[in-house]
């Protein structure tokens, strides 16, 4: 799936949001290095884990579930980059069993990774910083 292609289901109405992710996928991609984008599905909630999450990436179907639902677009941004990166760590067939427990190598490098991309993303547009909740 190309970048320019992708449509934030259930927010089509709010262009804001569009227009961030339209920013916001491109350049997490370059960071990653990624030539593409596993299948996204954005949720009300994602509840098919034993714990509470905001996002979850299935690597077996390579596809990555985001909850919209009272977050700030910039929170939801972070957590695709989370998910982009446990992405990248399969494609590069880094994953395994225990990769999303707390306090993994994969899961902590998920999380430092979000955090860069998201310096990097704010840096170049503060202006959604002010963006209201979904």
């Amino acid at each position: 799936m190309r970048a320019s292609q992708f449509i934030v289901e259930g927010a089509q109405e709010n262009a804001n949001v569009v227009e961030m992710f339209k920013k916001f996928l491109p350049l997490a991609m370059k960071i990653l290095e990624l030539d593409s984008l596993p299948k996204m599905e954005f949720v009300t909630k994602v509840d098919e884990t034993d714990q509470p999450t905001f996002g979850l990436y299935s690597n077996g179907d390579r596809v990555l579930k985001v909850a919209l639902t009272n977050r700030h677009p910039n929170d939801i941004l972070r957590t695709v980059a989370h998910e982009l990166t446990h992405y990248k760590q399969d494609i590069n067939n880094e994953l395994n069993n225990d990769s999303g427990d707390t306090g993994s190598d994969h899961e902590n490098e998920a999380n430092a990774t979000a955090g860069v991309i998201m310096r990097h993303f704010n840096k170049l547009y503060p202006e959604y910083l002010r963006s209201r909740p979904l």
